[in-house]
This record gives C-alpha cells, structure tokens and sequence, in this order.
C-alpha cells in the first residue's frame, strides 16, 4: 500500500469517526419541574429541562425550540396547540413555559428542539406531564377521620367498595392526607413509596399525592381502602424537641378523589364521604420516632377486597381540611431502593439473636418468623453495642422521654398469628441502625 493510498484511508476512517460523533448529538434527559414524566402538578408554569447529549470537543448548544400540546402525534410532527417557542437563540436548558393556560387533569406532550455549534438542528423524544388538580376548588371530596382523638393509638383501615359500569380508559387517584397514608385497590397496595405524604409545617400546607391507577381498577365491583399513619401530623412519642406539642397536632385524616375517565369520554368521580367505613387492625401503634406495634391475630383478611363483609365497621366523621393551602407533591418520592443481607447474626441469650448488617443505615427491616399464637417479638434497633455485645441505645434514646418498656425506642413489637410464618416490615417507621437484637417471649 503506498502513502497516498494510505492517507486516503486515514481520512476516510477520521471522517467515519466525525460522523458517528456527531450522530450521537441529542437531547436527553427531559423533565418538567426536575421529574421524569410526573402526574399530578399543579404548576401553572412548569418548568423544562433537558441536557445535550455531544461528545465533541467544544460543544454547545446554540439554539433552542420547545413544542408543548394535548395531541402527541401533532406534537411529534412539530405543532403545539399549547405552546410553540419558536427558535430561540441560547443555551439555556432550564425554561419556564409561557404558553396557554392549562387545564386541569390534562396530559400534555412536549418536544425540544436544539441546534449545535454548527447550526445543525436535533429533535428529542417526546415526553409528557400531567396536570392535577390545579385549583382547591377542583376538589369534590371531604376530609374524613375516625373520630378518636390524639392520644388513640390504634392506626385506622378506612375503605368504600363502588361499582363502574363502563370501560375504563384511565383513572388517577388524588389523595390529600394529615399524617401518612397507604393506598390499596382491590386487594393490593397501590405504589412503591413509602412515608407519603412528606413532612410539612401542616397547618399552613397539606400535600396531596397522584397515583396512576387505571390497571388496579376493574369494571364491575371495586374496593379502595386506606391504611393512616401519625407520622409528624400526630406525634405520640415524647422527646425533648416537644413534636407532641406541635400547634397542627390532630389526628390523622384524609381526603381522596377518585378520577375515572370512560373509553366513551364520560368522566366519574368515587370520593371520600360519610358512606365510607373504618375499622381499627392489627397496628395498635405507630410513630415515625420510635417504632410500631403489630398483632398478627388481628390481622383484616381480605379488608380491600371487593365483597368483604364490613358490617361490623363503624361510620367516619367529617373533619376540617388541616390548611387552606392544599397543593400536589412535587418531589421524587422515598422509597425501598436497595436490600442489605444481614452480614452475621448469633445467639446472645435464651430467645435472643444479634443480626448485624455490616455498615449504619437510614431504613426497615423485614422480619419472617414463625411461633405460638401470641409470642412477643421484639425487634430493637442500634447503631452500637455494649460490652457484653448487646444493643446498646444509650446514644440515641437519650432524648426520649416515653416509656421505655411499653413504648422502647426504635423498637418494633410484633405478636404472632400463630399461623405458620408470619412476615412483618413497618409502615409508617424508620430507623438509624446498624445492629438488630430479636428476642422473643
């Protein structure tokens, strides 16, 4: 091969190179108010972002062109019925929209469109968001509760079974909650978040949370249950920083829309009301702060299920909403994101085990144990150990001032069922751990 040919060669593999480079240039990464596709935000003026995906040397963005529409296909060949921004010389990758207002309970589409340091032009994938509620006056439901007051300890099951007649083509639950709160559907839980809604000062902002629950819903007869928790709203557990004193503390209670739109386009709405009914369970305590109490024997079988017979179940009451300032949750939610094995565990007594799992951590644990009916597990919580290789909670529980016996700090109680194995992971509860003592009595 001579020179010449070679350099010819070198130039045309350099050219491959440049070519496959700039392939690659594209939007990426889209969201609207720092979220993947989000249902439920009631941002009048949502904000989009995207990055510049270039593995070019200098590369830039020079230009920019935002498309937002309720018609997706439209969307995608370049018109928005919405919102178009037209070319836009800059590289700002942060934008507020500006378009038409919105409506509520909407999915709307959107595309950008960039151009790179060479003016060539790049389009995105389409995305989407979904409105909420929009306006506190959208809300058709009432607040409920059960009742008690704040010094009640057993966490309360709240369910209504309802009929659809039609075909569903989507459905949204909008649920507003004082505490924490967990959603089930015909018999199963509803998301994978956990401790829902997030910590607000309540009496001046309640949050509510969306959930996509057109699959969990079925024509014909349905059940929608829902478990509350106390969380920060009614803080039981005493401690020096005097949350049981907190100026919103009541107990816990919610409100609930549930959105069905029809394949024929007719919308229905199933909403918290008196005819709902509530019972109390086999949680007899909870506290974000120190721990839960759970009776196996207790448990509610088949408690959201439709056709469990809730005759037994008492009425709600009506309560006042916590706050004049109901708005969606906005925010990338907590959830189970990863699972530590215990590293070790052994016997340090009659009826006792240390697990250990190696490293400290903010989370749950999740116990399978099997027993007589009624033996009393306890499940204790420590980021360290004495000198005889017990917990040791010296170092946290020192700003407790609950009982100590009933009530142990970051300590779950658990009676079993009797019936075989039973399986148990707190609801409305975290831990700072590292080690876990289980006894049994």
């Amino acid at each position: 091969m001579n020179r010449f040919a070679f350099t010819l060669i070198l130039l045309y593999l350099l050219n491959t190179m440049q070519i496959i480079a700039v392939s690659s240039v594209r939007p990426t990464g889209l969201k609207t108010d720092h979220l993947e596709h989000p249902i439920g935000i009631d941002n009048p003026s949502p904000r989009f972002m995207w990055q510049m995906e270039d593995n070019r040397a200098g590369a830039r963005q020079m230009a920019y062109r935002i498309v937002v529409g309720s018609d997706s296909l439209a969307v995608v060949k370049g018109k928005g019925d919405f919102w178009d921004t037209g070319k836009i010389h800059s590289d700002n990758r942060l934008i507020t929209y500006a378009g038409k207002q919105l409506d509520p309970f909407t999915r709307y589409y959107w595309t950008v469109t960039i151009w790179d340091r060479d003016e060539v032009s790049y389009n995105s994938y389409i995305d989407y968001f979904e409105t909420g509620m929009m306006d506190s006056a959208n809300w058709q439901g009432s607040w409920i509760g059960d009742g008690h007051d704040i010094h009640f300890k057993p966490a309360t099951y709240f369910r209504k079974a309802f009929t659809t007649e039609k075909e569903i083509l989507t459905a949204r639950a909008y649920i507003a909650v004082a505490g924490l709160f967990e959603l089930y559907i015909n018999g199963e839980r509803v998301g994978d978040q956990r401790l829902n809604p997030m910590y607000t000062r309540f009496d001046r902002r309640t949050l509510y949370v969306t959930h996509d629950v057109t699959t969990a819903l079925q024509q014909g007869e349905n059940a929608v249950g829902i478990l509350l928790g106390n969380g920060w709203y009614n803080h039981q557990s005493k401690a020096v920083w005097d949350f049981d004193r907190a100026p919103w503390r009541n107990r816990p209670a919610f409100c609930i829309d549930l959105r069905i739109t029809y394949s024929d386009g007719t919308n229905e709405t199933f909403s918290s009301d008196l005819s709902w009914k509530k019972s109390e369970g086999p949680l007899l305590f909870n506290s974000i702060y120190t721990g839960e109490h759970y009776d196996a024997r207790l448990e509610l079988d088949g408690w959201c299920n439709p056709g469990f017979d809730d005759a037994e179940w008492q009425g709600v009451t009506y309560r006042s909403a916590p706050s004049t300032h109901i708005t969606s949750q906005q925010i990338t939610p907590i959830r189970h994101v990863r699972t530590f094995p215990a590293q070790s565990f052994h016997k340090i007594g009659e009826n006792r085990w240390l697990y250990d799992f190696g490293q400290n951590m903010s989370g749950v644990t999740r116990i399978k144990v099997g027993g007589l009916k009624g033996t009393e597990v306890r499940i204790g919580h420590g980021e360290r150990l004495d000198e005889k290789g017990r917990l040791d909670l010296s170092n946290i529980d020192v700003y407790y001032r609950g009982d100590k016996e009933r009530e142990p700090f970051q300590t779950d109680i658990l009676w079993l069922s009797g019936n075989g194995e039973d399986e148990y992971t707190t609801r409305f509860n975290y831990k700072g751990f590292r080690y876990v003592e289980v006894s049994a009595s």
